[in-house]
């Protein structure tokens, strides 16, 4: 198991890893992952574009503000969490999961022990989510409106006029085309605010340029929809502050 400081129990099993070294990797507040553990987490939720150190260190403070929870674990909770593990993971059935078990080594008590383990954490990401959903939403209601746009980008500008037509297109260069209804924070930022009927750019944008088009702008509503993207917002948000204030040391280089 990893090392709590204050020798309380923790909620991440001990897996097959176990026979590497036992050599701690990262402190995290309360939580002291040694590099089995440290494996373990990698392998059950490594997300394509994060970098190693930043998945340790997010798992790590889940796991310091789970270390408290003695509240039982509803049967919905195990559940959902076992739905998501295997979503993310591509686990699309018994037969799959078998086979998954089988290529990490982890027995079926060192699963339902992480199942458990995920749940709480699941739980208590939820519930941080409701808890600060309709703040962060007061707060940031423009970047709740829902956006449907075109837009363009590419190497080379984009004549605004040839969006109106999607024939006109085939005559340029190099250019990505999407057409999507998005949260307002979601659409690329020239396009982010802009009323319906904006016609914006060519403008630099990542790298390249950017031409889009605003076909409809939904003022945000106070809906369960709403707030639940609010709520995943605020979590990040916080998430990223419980970071920055968080005592991380790394003892691998």
């Amino acid at each position: 198991m990893y090392d709590i400081q204050d020798d309380r129990a923790g909620h991440v099993p001990e897996a097959p890893e176990a026979a590497l070294p036992a050599l701690t990797v990262v402190t995290v507040d309360r939580v002291r992952l040694r590099l089995p553990e440290a494996v373990t987490l990698l392998r059950q939720w490594s997300r394509e574009g994060r970098t190693v150190h930043d998945e340790i260190v997010e798992q790590c403070l889940l796991l310091n503000e789970v270390l408290d929870d003695d509240e039982p674990l509803a049967e919905a909770d195990l559940r959902a969490a076992t739905e998501e593990f295997r979503r993310a993971r591509g686990l699309r059935d018994r037969s799959s999961t078998l086979a998954w078990l089988a290529e990490t080594s982890m027995t079926g008590e060192q699963y339902e022990a992480f199942v458990a383990g995920a749940a709480r954490r699941r739980r208590f990401r939820r519930r941080k989510e409701a808890e600060l959903a309709a703040a962060y939403l007061e707060a940031h209601r423009a970047d709740f409106d829902r956006v449907r746009a075109l837009w363009a980008s590419g190497p080379q500008p984009v004549n605004g006029e040839l969006l109106r037509g999607l024939g006109g297109l085939l005559g340029c260069g190099e250019a990505v085309v999407t057409l999507g209804e998005r949260w307002a924070a979601d659409v690329p930022a020239p396009l982010r605010h802009a009323p319906r009927g904006s016609l914006v750019g060519p403008v630099a944008h990542a790298g390249g340029y950017l031409t889009g088009l605003v076909l409809e702008r939904t003022v945000c509503r106070d809906d369960p929809p709403t707030l639940r993207a609010a709520g995943t917002a605020a979590f990040a948000e916080w998430l990223a502050d419980r970071r920055r204030h968080a005592c991380v040391e790394w003892h691998l280089s």
